[in-house]
């Protein structure tokens, strides 16, 4: 069982959290509790949905909650596909981790005043009316700061063409 659908169980870990490790250990804990609790279990006619069920459960229970996002829309059905090979799913957090880089480069280029705004705003998720409560200045002033900071990194990253 665990070689029919160790592929299809970590292709489903590694697209909700991107991290091979931890998708990996969450696999071969199903399999254990399985194990371990096998005569406590239901008879299943879908195994595969089942042990995808009890994967999205452990995921969702132990995501950190820096990745809550996927946890999130894998709860709310938005299923991810399973159809990836290994290979796929490389590339993409590749390119992911690639894409971040970038972004961190064009990040940068803003000023101390506008890096911090762009964190309150989008990483803290505060409102302009927080920010401007938080920094002592004006709303118009974080509008503007944000704005200046969103065309610095669209201007930047337009360089590098993503």
């Amino acid at each position: 069982m665990y070689k029919a659908y160790y592929q299809f169980l970590f292709s489903y870990g590694f697209k909700a959290c991107a991290n091979r490790e931890m998708t990996k250990d969450w696999i071969h804990e199903i399999f254990l509790e399985l194990w371990n609790r096998h005569e406590q279990l239901p008879v299943v006619e879908h195994v595969g949905f089942y042990l995808r069920t009890w994967l999205k459960r452990k995921i969702l229970r132990d995501l950190p909650k820096e990745q809550a996002a996927a946890a999130k829309a894998m709860e709310a059905g938005q299923s991810f596909s399973a159809g990836h090979s290994y290979e796929d799913l490389l590339v993409q957090l590749q390119t992911s981790r690639g894409v971040k880089q970038q972004v961190e480069k064009a990040m940068e280029q803003l000023s101390s005043r506008q890096l911090e705004v762009v964190r309150m705003r989008f990483f803290d998720e505060m409102s302009y009316e927080q920010i401007a409560n938080a920094t002592r200045v004006s709303p118009r002033t974080v509008y503007n700061q944000a704005y200046e900071s969103l065309t610095t990194l669209r201007r930047h990253l337009a360089k590098i063409s993503l």
